[in-house]
């Protein structure tokens, strides 16, 4: 795979769970959530990340699998992204992908319009600066790859889930980092990947 790296497709099925409050965050190396989703290149070193979220601490988000991604997609994580190639280093092919920005959004009515209309993620509830990391694969031509990143949290917002208020900032007041697989499929012009991975919470400090 190129380069599969991003930032939130999430969801979150609004039924009956416990609230995320400021007394209940994650801690340090305790999984925040889990996301899958994909990436999608728009350039030969540009792409877009989307991921949704089917786990996330303290939420009882049970996925419904006869509906696609799209409709189970009220946590969405966006991302651009661009990509740099850096020398092999024997069998592994290194691509530096530098910093950038995520947002999540919210939407408590998703429609499968959600790929391919931004206007449907919904408003955005939370900010991240995603820090500059190196993904690296044992496949020359990136058919597959491994790739760690942090995220610091920059601004969220409280809004209501289900009556009940949740926050990102409570959940992972110190950011993240986040693990991820992915393989690409190289057949649809500009390939696209998908992608699936967990990010676990931060632990203070300067």
């Amino acid at each position: 795979m190129r380069f599969a790296m991003c930032v939130l497709l999430g969801i979150l099925l609004l039924g009956s769970f416990a609230p995320m409050q400021a007394a209940d965050p994650a801690g340090a190396g305790q999984v925040a959530f889990a996301f899958t989703g994909g990436s999608v290149w728009t350039s030969a070193s540009t792409g877009i990340c989307k991921w949704y979220l089917p786990l996330v601490r303290g939420l009882n988000v049970p996925a419904d699998p006869t509906k696609p991604i799209s409709a189970n997609a009220y946590f969405v994580w966006v991302s651009d992204f661009a990509t740099q190639s850096l020398p092999a280093n024997g069998p592994l092919t290194l691509v530096m992908a530098p910093a950038g920005t995520a947002n999540i959004y919210f939407n408590a009515n998703p429609t499968d319009d959600y790929w391919k209309n931004p206007s449907a993620y919904g408003p955005p509830v939370a900010t991240f600066t995603r820090n500059a990391a190196v993904l690296y694969s044992a496949d020359p031509k990136l058919a597959s790859d491994t790739f760690t990143f942090s995220a610091s949290l920059v601004s969220s917002k409280t809004f209501m889930v289900n009556g009940r208020p949740f926050n990102f900032r409570d959940l992972i007041p110190h950011g993240m980092t986040c693990f991820e697989a992915g393989t690409w499929d190289a057949n649809t012009g500009y390939p696209s990947a998908y992608e699936v991975g967990s990010c676990i919470a931060n632990g203070g400090g300067q």
